[in-house]
């Protein structure tokens, strides 16, 4: 007879599928599931750009800035831009070092390699100074702005991919999602209070002269 725990299968697996679930809830939650799937994808997207564009140190404040701008959510475009780590910054600088090389025309006897495993310390910003300033900057900036709009365009493609997934087997969101949209194309009028009508004014009646009285 096969122990259910050493083969995966029983509670234990139950357990872990449970787990995998919240979690993938928590996330989906997050990231704003009652809104359309377009603003989430594009507002996560954003900040996967955002977080993989040459303005180190400034990725946070950009990510903010621009969502305050476009009207997106703040979260998912923060939460976007976390895709920009020391674990995923220094080869993807590297890889758009490269590409901004080649698509300027540089060679590379004219702008050498750089030493990207340094890139969170003071010496490696040092190679920048010198007559090989300006290509090695150009290179870094135009080779890394392009994988960051080609990272955040895929980024957009597969959350708005997942989302719609996502509203299609849970139709109690799409609905909260749709609702909302239309509540954000209509704003609520503001609701006055009706104003007290005033009793009406009763009518004299003519005083009875002696003339008319009938005898």
């Amino acid at each position: 007879m096969s122990d259910p725990l050493a083969s995966g299968t029983g509670p234990t697996r139950k357990r872990h599928k449970s787990l995998k679930r919240r979690r993938l809830q928590l996330i989906v939650e997050l990231m704003g599931r009652a809104e359309a799937p377009e603003r989430v994808a594009a507002a996560v997207a954003l900040g996967v750009g955002v977080g993989l564009s040459p303005f180190i140190g400034f990725h946070f404040i950009l990510a903010i800035l621009l969502a305050f701008l476009l009207r997106l959510n703040k979260l998912d475009t923060v939460l976007g831009s976390f895709a920009g780590n020391p674990w995923t910054l220094p080869p993807l600088y590297a890889m758009g070092y490269r590409l901004g090389r080649a698509v300027l025309g540089y060679p590379p006897a004219f702008v050498p390699p750089l030493q990207w495993e340094r890139i969170l310390h003071h010496d490696f910003w040092l190679a920048f100074r010198g007559p090989a300033f300006r290509p090695r900057l150009a290179s870094f900036l135009v080779g890394t702005t392009l994988l960051a709009v080609a990272a955040g365009t895929f980024t957009y493609l597969l959350a708005r991919g997942f989302l719609k997934l996502y509203h299609r087997r849970h139709p109690r969101v799409a609905a909260r999602a749709a609702r909302r949209r239309e509540l954000a194309s209509h704003p609520a009028i503001p609701f006055e209070p009706p104003v007290p009508l005033e009793p009406p004014v009763p009518l004299d009646k003519d005083p009875v002269r002696p003339d008319d009285r009938v005898h």
